[in-house]
């Protein structure tokens, strides 16, 4: 029985916007929602798709990573300057 083989590293793949993988991400899943599509197509959009959602999800992690340093940067600054921190205000 053949080994499956793993797909080959996309080089433009770093390049791809979140936005650019979700849309793809829709549209494989509306071809595999409509079905007719052979089983080898299936599996490779399938595929396609975990690759997609593993992309998308290093980009929002790295969103996250991005605006925390980000806030704490600006705490650590406001408070160097003597401003008050929005996040600790009480909301009346």
């Amino acid at each position: 029985m053949a080994r499956p083989r793993k797909p080959t590293p996309d080089p433009d793949a770093e390049q791809v916007s979140f936005e650019d993988s979700f849309h793809r991400l829709s549209e494989m899943a509306d071809q595999l929602e409509a079905g007719g599509l052979t089983l080898a197509e299936a599996t490779s959009r399938f595929e396609e798709g975990m690759e997609l959602v593993k992309h998308c999800n290093e980009l929002l992690n790295n969103a996250e990573l991005k605006i925390t340093e980000l806030k704490e940067s600006f705490r650590s600054d406001s408070a160097q300057n003597g401003f008050d921190d929005p996040d600790d205000m009480d909301e009346d």
